[in-house]
């Protein structure tokens, strides 16, 4: 740990030189805390700011806040410690609620490692309203270690020929993440990129696989280079990996180096995905992983894509929209969106242009949507027409880069924010822009990282932890929330107020439910016969996830409706999620109103850290000591006395969970028990023994699927949904499998080299949903398959074979409704009553989430809630 008053630094591991002097600004930074009323910070980076503040100059950070200006700092210093690089401001005025120790306002800017420039590089952390410090993250490339030139890459995708789609694994490459190797050590991964350096990720130049070893004392041994960046993934035997190779020499061999391979597998429903480790090749060199993702799903329909956090962007819409005709520099271009453009383009274009009654083809259609390396969406036409370069002859193709249209966000567009404009024209490649409201995405980020340090535990794995509440969001149902309101409070709700609230997300649009589109939270007055009245919008999802620390974490939803008793005041909420592993997804609870905010506990277990659990060798049960919950594998319904039988190559095989050196941990945020083994078997790789990953998913139906990757090293991955895992989970059995609202399922894998089976058995069982009501889940008779796993149930319609009860009673109905009618129809005051009754059906939630542009541009990431007593903590 040391600090320099310099903009540079030498880290000490391999002697890089980290240089922020381009970060400095002629103007200066400005960045809005929309979670702190608006407030700005306006800083600099190695200078001051060319404008005043508070009537000072020389000034380096300034906070405008209610009007008035506080001086943060006058010149900063740049610390390091541990791969955690920032900047603390130092000078500013003094600060009422200072202490002793530290009585002047403090400013800080935790420099964040980011390969990619993005539109938002700075985020504001939330900060109680009497703060003395302030923190600001800023993400850049100058926080990097340089990429070597042999490992640069903007791409990472391959075509599936099976398909003739694209699997695309550059979204991966956003964040970090960590596996244990089970022996004290943990690999921290980035995919298609080297690892984000940072605090305890301080992996060797252009890694993308390194072990972390926390008990080495030399700094260049704690962390090895167990496989360089890798952006070209490939598909053998019908299996997606990534094979990294190492330049470290292999412990065990040293005439060859490490390699790490990453299987990837398709889930289309899960909401949480980071790669597992599944273990070690028969070589003893090369290192197994395990990667269930949406994006290794090769069944998608047409023009849409699953980003990194499962967000579906779907632009097949535009696909059944006429061809766009564009026109520059005297050429007339014809361009459709993932689909044929037809005349004047030739058979099977995309994209052409017509000049001098010539026309030339810019690429063929084709409808996979991809992602460049910033996570932007677009699609590629290629073997477009013969184009002479200075070096060659080449062939024109189309990009067509998609970006979300101006004033918009996926609900509240208007027809006419959608536009394209011809970008640039040259190298044999036709650039365009598409803005559109299709390929916005959701506001806010419902994840955040936190460093936790375990130094003092014996456990040796400090680093950043995700707390990633996605696995709450919610498609189907709003949740409704408790009230334990202390006695004080009780007067200010009213006995029929009902509470509704979403995770990160709007509200899910339910009949009658008239609170303004977009909201998060919504509070109504319920009549008698269930109808809401009186609703009141509780705010909206314009803030991120913040965390206060690895086991709590705060969501905040502003700009709600006037306050009832405070009419200068909107109506905010405050979500204070807290980890208990005995609450399941749990429910949230109403606990105290303060000056119109309205602040909800909710325990949940979906981010709590995974534990260990202990699998007994001779009884085969699963406990869990914490919990005291108990599974045994030799009763469950989905085993043989504790045996598994899978396809390999045409073969049965059985594989025993029973048995010892078994690894059972449990992974809260997907529902689920990860089991890890060695087992025998005598017709699988060069050595006779397969590495096995087993993940027991709490789900409503029983369904099972297996992957087998054959290389010198079996690797099974064994997937198995059943509801009887879900108790030891202390989860209830979930209405539906997916949070998507469809059905559940691996969905088809890239993985075609092992048999998949998949067997259902049917059920109706009470659960509880989303809103804590109970509902009966649907009863499905149909065996499922890769192909109708997210299939619905045929309505049983009424006809012929109706019963005569079932047509009287709609005889009996419709005269009733008719009498009911002829009613209302004779008195004025009951017709105005029908009239408000069915004018109330169009005030259903509708999504216009923000009123200006500068809103929709606020996707603040912020990294938690902390007070001055916390300082040391974050940094």
């Amino acid at each position: 740990e040391f600090s320099t008053q310099e903009c540079k630094l030498k880290e000490p591991v391999y002697g890089n030189t980290f240089d922020f002097s381009g970060l400095r600004s002629d103007l200066a930074h400005v960045v809005e805390s929309l979670s702190n009323g608006g407030d700005n910070f306006d800083f600099n980076v190695c200078g001051n700011l060319s404008k005043t503040c508070n009537g000072e100059s020389n000034v380096s950070a300034c906070l405008k806040k209610q009007g008035k200006e506080y001086v943060l700092g006058r010149q900063h210093e740049l610390h390091y410690n541990k791969g955690k690089m920032y900047f603390e401001y130092k000078g500013g005025d003094k600060c009422e609620n200072g202490t002793k120790d530290s009585p002047d306002y403090r400013f800080h800017v935790l420099l964040s490692c980011d390969y990619t420039l993005d539109a938002q590089p700075m985020h504001v952390t939330p900060y109680a309203h009497d703060a003395c410090s302030f923190y600001v993250t800023y993400e850049t490339p100058l926080a990097c270690l340089p990429i070597p030139d042999a490992l640069q890459s903007n791409s990472c995708s391959i075509r599936d020929t099976k398909t003739n789609g694209t699997f695309d694994l550059m979204p991966l490459s956003d964040s970090n993440y960590r596996t244990s190797n089970r022996q004290g050590s943990f690999f921290v991964i980035n995919v298609c990129k080297p690892v984000l350096y940072g605090q305890n990720s301080m992996c060797p130049p252009g890694s993308s696989i390194c072990l972390y070893d926390p008990k080495a004392t030399d700094l260049k041994k704690r962390f090895v280079n167990f496989g360089n960046s890798q952006s070209h993934p490939v598909v053998e035997h019908g299996q997606l990996l990534l094979r990294h190779a190492s330049p470290t020499p292999c412990a065990s061999n040293s005439s060859v180096n490490y390699t790490s391979v990453i299987y990837f597998s398709c889930d289309k429903f899960i909401r949480n995905a980071h790669p597992e480790f599944a273990g070690l090749g028969a070589d003893s060199c090369t290192y197994h992983f395990n990667y269930v993702t949406p994006l290794a799903c090769n069944n998608l329909k047409p023009c849409t894509a699953f980003t990194s956090t499962n967000e579906l962007l779907d632009l097949s819409p535009l696909s059944s929209k006429p061809a766009n005709t564009l026109t520059k520099d005297g050429r007339n271009y014809t361009v459709a969106v993932c689909a044929l453009a037809g005349t004047p383009c030739m058979e099977g274009g995309g994209a052409c242009y017509q000049q001098n009654s010539t026309t030339i083809s810019l690429g063929n259609s084709n409808s996979q949507l991809r992602f460049n390396q910033s996570g932007s969406l677009y699609l590629l036409y290629e073997d477009g027409a013969e184009c002479p370069t200075a070096t060659g002859t080449t062939r024109w193709s189309t990009k067509i880069e998609f970006v979300c249209a101006n004033n918009a966000t996926k609900d509240n567009a208007a027809p006419s924010s959608e536009a394209l404009k011809i970008i640039e024209d040259s190298n044999c490649q036709l650039l365009i822009q598409y803005q559109t409201p299709l390929a916005c995405r959701e506001p806010i980020r419902c994840k955040a990282t936190i460093y936790v340090d375990h130094t003092n535990e014996g456990l040796g794995s400090s680093g950043d932890e995700l707390i990633d509440l996605t696995p709450l969001i919610s498609a189907s149902d709003n949740y409704e929330a408790k009230v334990e309101l202390p006695a004080s409070m009780e007067h200010l709700v009213p006995k029929t107020t009902k509470f509704f609230l979403n995770v990160c997300r709007p509200l899910v649009p339910k009949y009658q439910l008239g609170c303004a589109g977009g909201s998060a939270a919504c509070m109504a007055k319920v009549t008698a016969n269930g109808a809401p009245e009186e609703e009141r919008s509780m705010g909206f999802p314009l803030v991120s996830l913040s965390r206060r620390n690895r086991t709590s974490a705060e969501l905040l939803y502003v700009k709600g409706d006037p306050c009832p008793t405070d009419k200068s005041t909107d109506l905010s909420t405050r979500i204070l999620f807290n980890c208990n592993m005995r609450a399941g997804r749990g429910q949230p609870v109403l606990r105290s109103i303060e000056d119109c905010a309205y602040d909800f506990v909710w325990e949940t277990n979906v981010f709590c850290p995974p534990h260990e659990c202990t699998l007994n060798a001779d009884t085969c049960e699963l406990v869990h000591d914490e919990l005291g919950q108990r599974f045994n594998f030799k009763g469950a319904p989905f085993t043989n006395d504790g045996k598994i039988e899978i396809d390999y190559s045409g073969v049965k095989m059985a594989v025993n969970i029973c048995g010892a050196h078994r690894l059972a941990v449990t992974d809260y945020s997907q529902a689920l028990v990860n089991i890890f083994f060695t087992h025998e078997s005598p017709n699988c790789g060069k050595e006779g023994t397969m590495n096995v990953q087993i993940r027991l998913i709490c789900s409503n139906r029983t369904e099972s699927s297996s992957t087998i990757s054959s290389d010198q090293q079996c690797n099974l991955l064994y997937v198995q949904r059943t509801p009887s895992i879900c108790q030891f989970l202390s989860l209830d059995e979930p209405q539906q499998d997916d949070h998507q609202g469809g059905g559940g399922g691996e969905g088809s894998s890239s993985s075609s080299s092992s048999s998949s089976t998949s067997t259902t058995t049917p059920s109706t069982t009470t659960t509880l949903s989303p809103a804590g009501k109970p509902t009966k889940a649907a009863t499905t008779s149909t065996t499922a398959t890769a192909a109708t796993a997210g299939s619905e149930p045929a309505a049983t319609p009424i006809g012929p074979t109706a019963s005569v009860g079932r047509i009287l009673g709609v005889i009996l109905s419709v005269t009733f409704l008719v009498t009911c009618l002829g009613m209302f129809a004779v008195s004025p005051a009951r017709r105005q009553r029908v009239r408000r009754f069915f004018r109330r059906s169009n005030s259903a939630v509708r999504y216009s989430r923000v009123q200006s542009n500068e809103e929709a541009n606020l996707l603040l990431e912020p990294n938690g809630e902390f007070t001055d007593s916390d300082d040391d903590m974050l940094l």
